[in-house]
């Protein structure tokens, strides 16, 4: 982290934990550094979606009214919880917390991240007051011989929510996407870790929630799209955490039980993709084909224009909608 990402982040964090209240610019440190300085990081922190508000005085941080990082919002579900205004990670944080022993279930969350990441090391847009950026630990008491799974079980536990608040079309785009009419909703990155003896998943969510077109920067707009706009409704981050964080320790728990054997079955009913024309990357390959469904590691089976199949283990894929395509 550099130094000045270090002080956006510090002043987030200190701003933050005073819930509104007024900061005297000598308590943030611009005497120190020199207001140009601090101005500079605060603007940083607008142009993040954060309400900052300067004055002579100094400076307030007003916190969104749904905001998902607030003390005892998961204490129902016996869940550890890590909030924080912004994190450059919150899967980083997250394996961070891991490696030195947080238990099983944490859930670390971010109003914004500064570096929040995709797959194959691409970014997550992230800006405060917008979405739910989250991750959990997930700790296995034995071996997984089929950690390919676990992004897929992810995936339909989040799918599931999603569809029970009323989007009944949405696709489960292999492996990590959550889709309505070919736009993002969701992404999922999970990272499999050494944390001790035994090994660790971290499971990054990220969720638009009140984006409209013009939020999303250029290159995203008609690829991506807030849950607001897909249901019609304003939905509260802190609600729709709370449906989240059980839905998927319950299908973990359950799963695991059963060494995953029946995920292929249900990513296969619930995805909504089985039959889809698509194109898949892998490496510097292109291969067009079906999908028909996935194997017992969750790599993507294709049937080919030959009739041939072939599984695809690692790769991204293109859902190709009719005549035209869709580059999701």
């Amino acid at each position: 982290m550099d130094d000045d990402t270090k002080l956006i982040n510090s002043l987030a964090q200190r701003l933050w934990t005073q819930k509104g209240q007024l900061v005297n610019w000598e308590h943030l440190g611009a005497d120190v550094r020199g207001y140009d300085t601090t101005v500079s990081a605060l603007s940083r922190l607008l142009e993040m979606g954060f309400d900052v508000r300067l004055s002579p005085a100094g400076v307030r941080l007003v916190p969104p009214e749904d905001t998902p990082c607030t003390d005892g919002l998961l204490d129902e579900y016996s869940s550890t919880t890590v909030y924080f205004a912004m994190t450059e990670s919150t899967n980083s944080l997250a394996a961070n917390l891991a490696r030195v022993g947080a238990m099983h279930g944490t859930v670390v969350i971010a109003e914004a991240q500064l570096e929040g990441r995709g797959r194959y090391g691409r970014d997550w847009f992230s800006p405060a007051g917008m979405g739910l950026w989250f991750s959990m630990i997930l700790r296995p008491t034995a071996p997984v011989d089929r950690p390919g799974l676990v992004p897929i079980l992810i995936g339909i536990a989040l799918g599931r929510v999603i569809r029970d608040m009323g989007a009944r079309s949405i696709l489960l785009k292999w492996t990590n996407d959550i889709l309505w009419r070919n736009r993002k909703i969701a992404g999922i990155l999970v990272e499999k870790i050494q944390a001790g003896p035994r090994e660790a998943f971290v499971v990054g969510i990220g969720i638009n929630v009140h984006q409209t077109g013009m939020d999303f920067p250029e290159t995203l707009r008609g690829k991506s799209i807030g849950l607001d706009q897909v249901l019609g409704k304003v939905i509260p981050r802190g609600e729709l955490l709370r449906k989240v964080v059980p839905r998927i320790r319950a299908l973990w728990e359950e799963s695991f039980s059963t060494s995953f054997q029946h995920i292929p079955k249900l990513w296969i009913e619930e995805s909504g993709t089985i039959g889809m024309n698509v194109r898949a990357a892998v490496e510097s390959e292109i291969i067009p084909g079906v999908i028909e469904g996935i194997d017992d590691h969750g790599g993507l089976v294709l049937k080919l224009e030959d009739e041939t199949r072939r599984t695809i283990v690692t790769g991204r894929i293109e859902i190709m909608s009719g005549a035209t395509e869709s580059i999701l």
